[in-house]
């Protein structure tokens, strides 16, 4: 899937926590917190990241603390100019990240299953 359609993805569901009330995302948040924070630390575009970084922080102030746990550290923790750098994001970011239980499987596993092989070096 293409860089501009991964920034689009981000960008619905920025405007789907901009739109929609806790209650109607409520069954679905989980699974779309989880994809935003793995590809705002992931994604091997800079801009992809910082989309997911935005999409995920509109959620949080929209939807609420209680739709998102830890949600402020993650917004606080891989903000806009922290992911600006690849390394930085997969490394140091990450690994911040990681501590949290929400997030702990979902980072090992797509590390494990997309990473670890990419076919790009620079990504492995």
């Amino acid at each position: 899937v293409g860089s501009n359609v991964r920034d689009a993805a981000c960008y619905a569901f920025w405007a789907f926590a901009r739109s929609y009330s806790p209650s109607v995302l409520r069954d679905h948040l989980d699974k779309l917190a989880e994809a935003v924070v793995l590809t705002s630390l992931f994604d091997r575009e800079v801009n992809c990241r910082r989309a997911a970084s935005a999409a995920f922080q509109e959620a949080v102030g929209r939807q609420g603390m209680a739709s998102f746990p830890n949600g402020i550290y993650v917004v606080t923790t891989a903000d806009f100019f922290s992911l600006g750098n690849r390394a930085e994001a997969y490394t140091s970011i990450a690994s911040k990240i990681a501590k949290l239980p929400e997030y702990r499987r979902p980072i090992i596993q797509i590390l494990y299953e997309q990473k670890l092989f990419h076919w790009d070096p620079v990504i492995r």
